[in-house]
């Protein structure tokens, strides 16, 4: 009898997750839900009381396998970063199956009640595996670029969340096989030198050097006391290498306050490729936060609607990315940049993190700096991209 019982219920939750998935929660009625599931629309309610408890039922359902699953896979793995590699995949899989079930667990998320249900413990508890794992790497010294594990975790769970929506929505690749590329991304973006050893520039660090000793030596025995000799020994390079570099002791002279200006002018006048990346990102963090009707609307109303994801707007959203998008080019074409940067995964990771953050900030209410938060956000960003 317990069996026929599990049995129905289970027909039933397929039946509910294909019309949810198709017309939505508020169109969709528990008579269709029925016919589906091939009962009499009041048998449905000897199951369930109502619409929305099937809803999160589907939900709880999915986060429920999702940390049986992860807690299997991750027996045995040694070491944080293993982990956190495993967890990637695991939850790039997860959100790769059942395209209907996928659509209504991201819906989930926008409607408020769904934090007074079971089927939130079971996030919570899912969140809270990978939040360890990131703690785990912190006090190992893994992860040494981040100052709390959840902006990590809502980087990795932001950007898979944005690539699901785009596979439920706009029929766009799913995420398991850029499983690889969102670890590689992310551990570049809390360790730069992850997994390579830097090639460092020798020739810019002599010259840097050159600039450093003349400015010096200038500075304490004056310009004609000062010979091009002295400053290579000085230097530690060969007399020869000061003049490949500069030609004349006057020319080097006159380099000093380019080489020692261009920096700060970069960095005051916004020049710099990543200085303009990092307030394009800010800019966005502040107008959310000064905006917050409008984000709560954006979050909660529009994150996973079909028709705002071919909307103006949605369009307006993607031309604020393009300014970003051509400032990674302008850097790779100046070898600041990768080259084999993936500018799909750098939008889903830019507003799949930005989502997971203003959700609970909406709904919780939270306290966040947002602008805070942002810098960090376009800091790791720029960390992961750099060459």
């Amino acid at each position: 009898m317990i069996n026929q019982i599990e049995k129905r219920r289970k027909i039933i939750l397929e039946s509910a997750t294909r019309v949810f998935s198709e017309k939505g929660f508020s169109e969709a009625t528990i008579s269709e839900i029925a016919d589906g599931a091939n009962v009499a629309g009041s048998g449905i309610y000897k199951y369930y009381k109502n619409k929305e408890q099937l809803l999160f039922k589907i939900i709880e359902e999915f986060l429920h396998r999702s940390c049986e699953g992860l807690s299997d896979h991750l027996q045995g793995i040694q070491g944080a970063e293993n982990k956190l590699r495993k967890a990637i995949w695991f939850h790039c899989r997860s959100y790769s199956g059942n395209k209907n079930e996928i659509k209504i667990v991201l819906e989930s998320r926008s409607y408020p009640r769904f934090y007074r249900y079971g089927a939130y413990s079971a996030l919570k508890s899912y969140a809270a595996m990978i939040t360890g794992i990131i703690e785990e790497g912190m006090e190992e010294g893994v992860f040494p670029g981040i100052s709390s594990p959840m902006i990590l975790r809502d980087i990795i769970l932001g950007t898979i969340d944005h690539i699901a929506i785009n596979w439920t929505l706009k029929d766009a690749p799913d995420s398991l096989d850029q499983a690889e590329k969102i670890h590689d991304f992310v551990m570049r973006g809390i360790m730069p030198d992850h997994g390579k050893t830097r090639v460092p520039d020798k020739k810019a660090e002599k010259r840097v050097r050159i600039i450093n000793t003349a400015l010096a030596l200038f500075s304490e025995k004056g310009f004609n006391d000062t010979s091009m000799l002295e400053i290579g020994k000085k230097a530690n390079v060969a007399e020869g290498t000061v003049y490949e570099y500069f030609g004349s002791k006057e020319n080097l002279l006159v380099s000093i306050p380019y080489e020692k200006l261009k920096g700060l002018y970069g960095t005051i006048s916004g020049t710099s490729i990543e200085r303009k990346i990092k307030g394009v990102i800010l800019n966005i963090f502040d107008f959310y936060h000064k905006e917050k009707d409008y984000s709560k609307i954006l979050v909660l109303m529009l994150r996973t609607n079909k028709r705002f994801h071919t909307s103006a707007g949605s369009q307006l959203i993607d031309n604020l990315f393009e300014i970003i998008k051509e400032a990674i080019e302008k850097g790779q074409s100046e070898n600041i940049f990768r080259n084999d940067i993936d500018p799909d995964l750098c939008r889903n990771l830019l507003f799949g993190t930005l989502d997971h953050i203003l959700i609970p900030w909406i709904i919780f209410d939270r306290d966040y700096d947002l602008h805070a938060l942002g810098s960090e956000v376009a800091d790791l960003f720029i960390n992961a991209i750099r060459t």
